[in-house]
C-alpha cells in the first residue's frame, strides 16, 4: 500500500509545458494517462519505485502561475514555481528548473536530470549567394587589401628598378634601357606588375639582383604562399560541405555587436535581462539594453511577429535536442535556432521546498535506478524529437507522400528554466 513519508499526499506543482507536462497529466496518479509529458514519467516512475502517495497540484488554477519557473523579485523573494516552493505551497516542482546559486538558497534540488545551453531563436536567413563563390573564402575588405598590397610592391619594386639604374646604368637594368622614356616609363611598370603577380601565381620571373630586392621578393613568395594555401583549404572545405544559409551570429559577443549597432534587438515575454555569458559581455549587454531595449510581447503569436521582423528570442535549450550549432526550429514558420555552443551550461532538476530536505534525498536514490534511461524518455514517441540541422547539403531518406505532406507540431519558445 501507499505510503507517504510527511504523513500526506506529496504536491507536485507544475503548469501544463509541452512536452515535459500535457495532454492528461492532471489525471494522475488516480487516474491512467498513456502520455502525460516527458518529466511527468520520469516523476511518476520514481513515485512507483517509492511507492508514495502524491498528487498534481495545478499551478495555474490554484496559484495564477505559468510560465514561470522562479524569478527574483524585489523583496528578496523568488516568483512562479520556485516561489511557491519558497513558501512551501508546494513540496515538489512537476517541471525540471535550472540550479543556481540564488535558487538553492530557497530550494533542494535532485540530481541534474537535463543539461541547457543559450539558445537564440531567429528569422530563417536568406540562402548563401553562390554567384561569387570563387571570392567565398575572403571579405571584400581582404581581397582590396591583397589588391593594394599587389599595387604597393610593384611600385616599391619600379623604384628600386629606376634607384639600381640610375646607380649602375643599363649593365645591370633587367626592366629596360631606357625608363625615362614616359612610354617606356608605362611599359616597365607594367611589366612589373605582370612579374608581380606572376610571383603571387608561383610562375618564373627574372632572378632579382641586389639583396634589398631578394628580401622584398623572398618575404612577397612567404606571404602569397601561406594566402593560396589558405585559399586553397578554404576553397575546399566549402566545396565539400557548403553552407547554405548566412547565420547572422552563433556566439553571444556577435549578437551584442549587433544589438550596438541596432542591427536587431532582443524580444521576449517579459523584460529579462539576457544572462550574460562572461563578465565583459554582462557590461556589453547593459550598454546594449540601454540603447536598444527588448521588445517585450505577452502572446506567441506576438513574439512571432517580431522574430519574422528581425528580432531575436532567448532562452536555455536542453542540449540533448540540438545536436548541431544551428538548427530548423520551425520549418513552416521558418524559424531557426542558434545554440550558443561557448554560452553558459545549465543544470536542470527537480526541486523540493526548503524544508523537505529529506524527502529530496530519497528521492534523489530511487532517481538514480532510472538517470541512465532519462534521454530515452525525453526523446520518445510524442515527446520531444531531436532538430534537424539547419546546413544539409545531402540527404536521402524514403517517406509515402501522404506522410511528406504532415510536419510535426513543435513548441514555439523555450522558457528560461
Amino acid at each position: 500500500m501507499s505510503w507517504s513519508p510527511i504523513g500526506r499526499p506529496i504536491r507536485v506543482g507544475l503548469f501544463e509545458h509541452d512536452p515535459d507536462a500535457f495532454n492528461c497529466f492532471r489525471r494522475l496518479p488516480k487516474k491512467p494517462c498513456a502520455k502525460p509529458g516527458a518529466e511527468i514519467e520520469i516523476i511518476s516512475m520514481v513515485m512507483k519505485i517509492l511507492d508514495w502517495q502524491w498528487e498534481i497540484i495545478d499551478t495555474e488554477r490554484e496559484f495564477d502561475v505559468v510560465n514561470d519557473f522562479g524569478n527574483p523579485t524585489p523583496d528578496g523573494n523568488f516568483s512562479g514555481i520556485m516561489g511557491l516552493l519558497a513558501k512551501d505551497k508546494i513540496d515538489m516542482s512537476g517541471l525540471s528548473m535550472r540550479i543556481t546559486p540564488a535558487r538553492m538558497a530557497f530550494a533542494h534540488f535532485t540530481f541534474p536530470i537535463r543539461y541547457f545551453q543559450q539558445v537564440y531563436i531567429i528569422k530563417r536567413p536568406p540562402e548563401n549567394d553562390f554567384r561569387n563563390f570563387v571570392f567565398a573564402p575572403f571579405t571584400t575588405d581582404m581581397w582590396l587589401l591583397l589588391l593594394a598590397t599587389i599595387m604597393g610592391v610593384s611600385t616599391m619594386r619600379f623604384a628600386c628598378a629606376l634607384y639600381w639604374d640610375s646607380r649602375v646604368g643599363s649593365k645591370f637594368n633587367i626592366y629596360t634601357s631606357s625608363v625615362l622614356v614616359n612610354s617606356r616609363l608605362v611599359h616597365s611598370f607594367h611589366r612589373l606588375i605582370q612579374e608581380t603577380f606572376g610571383l603571387m601565381l608561383k610562375q618564373r620571373v627574372q632572378d632579382p639582383t641586389a639583396i634589398s630586392t631578394m628580401f622584398l621578393e623572398g618575404f612577397l613568395i612567404v606571404a602569397m604562399m601561406s594566402i593560396a594555401q589558405y585559399y586553397q583549404t578554404s576553397m575546399n572545405s566549402r566545396l565539400t560541405a557548403p553552407p547554405s544559409s548566412r547565420i547572422p551570429f552563433l556566439h553571444q559577443n556577435q549578437l551584442i555587436e549587433l544589438l550596438l549597432d541596432k542591427d536587431t534587438y532582443l524580444t521576449y515575454y517579459f523584460n529579462l535581462t539576457l544572462e550574460g555569458s562572461t563578465e565583459k559581455n554582462e557590461y556589453n549587454i547593459k550598454r546594449a539594453m540601454a540603447i536598444n531595449p527588448i521588445v517585450v510581447r505577452a502572446r506567441e503569436a506576438d513574439l512571432i511577429k517580431e522574430i519574422q521582423k528581425g528580432g531575436v528570442f532567448y532562452s536555455t535549450y536542453d542540449i540533448e535536442f540540438l545536436p548541431q550549432a544551428v538548427s530548423v526550429w520551425d520549418k513552416r514558420q521558418g524559424l531557426t535556432v542558434i545554440r550558443d555552443t561557448s554560452g553558459i551550461l545549465s543544470y536542470v532538476a527537480f526541486g523540493f521546498s526548503i524544508s523537505n530536505r529529506k524527502l529530496c534525498q530519497m528521492f534523489n536514490k530511487a532517481l538514480l535506478k532510472i538517470l541512465p534511461g532519462i534521454a530515452s524518455i525525453t526523446l520518445g514517441p510524442g515527446y520531444g524529437t531531436k532538430k534537424q540541422a539547419e546546413d544539409i547539403t545531402v540527404q536521402t531518406y524514403q517517406v509515402n507522400k501522404q506522410e511528406s505532406d504532415v510536419t510535426p507540431e513543435c513548441t514555439f519558445t523555450p522558457l528560461p528554466y
